[in-house]
């Protein structure tokens, strides 16, 4: 037989064997899972199963096919038998060169025969395969690349099913109280600073930041399957008045009310049919907790692009989380300025970031604290109040000792000391429009450190440690409600019974308006630790017409000039205590003129210009009195607090910001600064410079051209938004460009953009 023609028929013989392999195998397990995917629904664990069936059998056929082959070569003879084995090979071998002699000619022409009839049959049936294969629907191969997908993703579940069973928590559906998520909402974080990481995120990086694809696998399914139950909190309460005030609880359903992103847990059984549709189930999941998180901010800390949020309603927010679960809304409706509101919150730590024990007796060894000036040791025994301050610095040793022998200790502005206080108060201030002082309380065990009285501002009182009970009673007359000073030290006798009397436990929130006489004492056992807020300090009507008046008088004597007369000779004879009941003519004529010239002042006096006026000098104390701004980490980006200079070669300063017509901004605080038309010149005030100490510096102000007024106001009205250097109402771009490099150089401004 010619060896070409030999080998041509195995190569044949292999490629039969192939084709019959392959039909019998893979055509059948695609055939199969068509019909299950149209009947049952197939799952990519069920043909995952089968693949691995598959490949079994696949190997089962390969070892088979091998052990086949083996057997067609000699098989080893017995050691015994070699000689005969070798006689017997060689008479065979002389037989067969004879007839290969003789039948050489026929031999090499049948094999020729029988290669073309070997290759026209390995034709047809490779013509009979392809005719076979395209009959199979043009779905297959849709479902080929479908299984294969739904196989790459069951191998990575599989794969990871052990890990993500140590994620069950995470999974679950949290049922948040209004306490949880407005504590959560907040941008103070526990340990009462901004995030960094939360602050330096934009909205569209945060996006970009999120998964986009496989996001089944972040909302798979767990392998119990027992039913699961959301797990439940109990609501916080609230004690308004003597009444019980519970949080709502949010909806589970509406994902945009949670402060934190939960993937849901399954409540039945993985069913292997229903895998496909949890698919598409974990992606729409996936997208609303993308929009749920645009949407609510960050527990305890910054929206994610700090650039554009409003500093009043970071404020709003702040105050949120302090009044929690009541609203601003609610609580400016029923409270402020009207009765007190006792929040009682079961939340031990809710305030814990705030201040301590351990953090009082840091502050002190750290800091230079003097008494008087930041510290108050104070008593209260059989009805008399004192005052027992050392001279100098306030040292550890000292405050302790007092505090043993049963003093309480006053911290009068511990927000200097301690920056999580300073974040809540500086927040605060933007939203009140007014200073937002602290006070801070330290009382030994069963004393108290003061004596019944009211005060001069509207009062937050936040239990951080310990237990303290407090009695609060009505103002004694009319004139003792809202009052603008504070009162003296009363007797227990002058007030009378309380009003609310309630015991403040850590995490407990107790308001009552200016002119509220109040005591406290601790309870037995316990020792306190609170704070006290204080807004709205001079902030009313009378403070406003105690700056209006003077204008008006002002202007009244430029522009009247009877009111710049004389006034009669004898006038001291008819008018004064002395002479209050005389009723003699020139008194008459006297009160008569007076009455006619206030008329006439009031009555031809342009109000609108000396309300505002008014406005800008009480708006000028805030000024002063503010604290000054916390710049963010991603506000030192933007501002000139970032900004770092250099030298060249030639030794000349090269700055690393540059501002143009086409470089936008907007103020750092919606108040940190105003605009002020006095002493016939053009002022902002602000507050920027200001110490974190109560009035230590004089007011800072920047003097401006009449013509720059306009540009200013425009720059004040935008806020929040962001405003271009060539909107500016001046004449020239280098005038506009000059206007806010000066004030951005002064840390008011900050643009919109990273200028590094």
């Amino acid at each position: 037989m010619d060896p070409f023609a030999d080998h041509v028929n195995k190569q044949f013989e292999k490629i039969n064997c192939f084709a019959s392999n392959f039909t019998k195998t893979f055509i059948p397990i695609v055939d199969t899972a068509l019909k299950m995917s149209t009947d049952e629904g197939v799952s990519a664990f069920q043909v995952f199963q089968a693949t691995k069936q598959n490949k079994k059998f696949k190997n089962a056929k390969k070892s088979t096919k091998s052990v086949v082959h083996n057997t067609k070569k000699p098989i080893a003879k017995p050691a015994g038998d070699k000689e005969h084995n070798v006689s017997k090979s060689s008479n065979k071998k002389q037989k067969q060169e004879k007839e290969t002699k003789t039948k050489t000619k026929a031999t090499e022409a049948s094999s020729k025969v029988g290669t073309k009839k070997q290759l026209n049959k390995n034709k047809q049936n490779d013509a009979g395969n392809r005719t076979e294969q395209q009959k199979q629907p043009k779905t297959k191969q849709k479902l080929q690349d479908y299984l294969a997908k739904q196989l790459e993703n069951d191998v990575e579940v599989n794969s990871s099913e052990d890990d993500f069973d140590s994620d069950d928590l995470g999974s679950e559906e949290y049922s948040y109280t209004e306490s949880d998520e407005f504590s959560n909402e907040y941008t103070i974080n526990e340990s009462g600073s901004f995030s960094e990481d939360e602050e330096m995120q934009d909205e569209e990086s945060f996006e970009n930041e999120l998964p986009t694809k496989n996001s089944s696998k972040d909302n798979r399914k767990r392998k119990s399957p027992e039913p699961t139950t959301q797990s439940k909190a109990k609501p916080s309460e609230s004690k308004i008045n003597g009444e019980v005030l519970h949080a709502k609880k949010a909806k589970t359903t509406d994902r945009k009310s949670l402060p934190e992103t939960k993937t849901q847990k399954p409540t039945g059984t993985a069913d292997n049919n229903n895998r496909r549709k949890s698919i598409a189930t974990s992606q729409q999941l996936r997208k609303v907790s993308i929009t749920s998180v645009d949407v609510k901010l960050e527990p305890l800390s910054p929206p994610h692009n700090v650039a554009k949020v409003s500093s009043i309603d970071e404020g709003k927010r702040a105050f949120q989380w302090l009044l929690n679960p009541v609203s601003v809304d609610e609580f400016f409706k029923k409270y402020w300025e009207a009765k007190a509101c006792l929040i009682k919150r079961k939340q031990s730590n809710y305030f814990s970031h705030l201040i301590s024990f351990e953090a009082i007796d840091e502050m002190l060894i750290k800091n230079h604290v003097e008494f008087t000036k930041n510290v108050d040791v104070t008593s209260y025994k059989n009805g008399v109040r004192e005052t027992l301050n050392p001279e100098g610095r306030a040292m550890p040793p000292v405050v302790w000792d007092h505090y043993g022998q049963g003093c309480s200790i006053r911290l009068l502005n511990p927000h200097t000391f301690l920056p999580q206080l300073f974040t809540l108060n500086t927040t605060l201030q933007e939203y009140f429009h007014c200073l937002v002082g602290a006070n801070a309380y330290l009382t030994p065990p069963n004393s108290q450190g003061f004596a019944p009285h009211y005060d001069d501002i509207e009062a937050f009182v936040l239990q951080i440690e310990g237990r303290k009970r407090w009695k609060l009673y009505k103002p004694r007359s009319s004139a003792e409600i809202l009052p603008r000073e504070s009162s003296r030290n009363f007797t227990q006798e002058e007030i009378g019974k309380p009003i609310l009397e309630e015991v403040l436990e850590p995490g407990d929130v107790l308001y009552f308006p200016r002119g509220t006489i109040h005591q406290a004492c601790t309870e037995p056992g316990y020792h306190s630790l609170h704070i006290t807020l204080s807004v709205y300090q001079k902030q009313s009507y009378a403070d406003l017409f105690e700056k209006m008046l003077p204008l008006m008088i002002k202007k009244a004597i430029a522009e009247n000039v009877e009111m710049r007369r004389g006034l009669p000779l004898n006038t001291w004879h008819h008018a004064g205590i002395a002479f209050s009941d005389n009723t003699t003519k020139e008194r008459v004529d006297l009160q008569k003129k007076v009455t006619q010239l206030l008329h006439k002042c009031i009555r031809d006096m342009p109000l609108e210009d000396l309300v505002d006026a008014a406005v800008d000098q009480v708006a000028k104390k805030f000024q002063h009195e503010a604290l000054p701004p916390e710049i963010l980490p991603s506000e030192r980006t933007r501002t000139v607090f970032g900004s770092r200079n250099h030298t060249n070669e030639r030794g000349e300063c090269v700055c690393d910001y540059d501002i143009d017509e086409r470089t936008n901004v907007r103020l750092l605080r919606a108040n940190i600064m105003r605009l002020v038309d006095e002493e016939e010149k053009i002022r902002i005030y602000y507050y920027l410079d200001n110490s974190k100490e109560y009035c230590e510096y004089e007011p800072n102000f920047i003097e401006i051209e009449p013509m720059e007024a306009a540009s200013v106001e425009v720059l004040i009205k935008s806020y929040p938004q962001y405003i271009g250097v060539s909107q500016l109402p001046l004449p020239s771009d280098d005038q506009k460009i000059n206007l806010v490099t000066a004030l951005w150089e002064r840390g008011l401004l900050m643009m919109e953009k990273p200028f590094k």
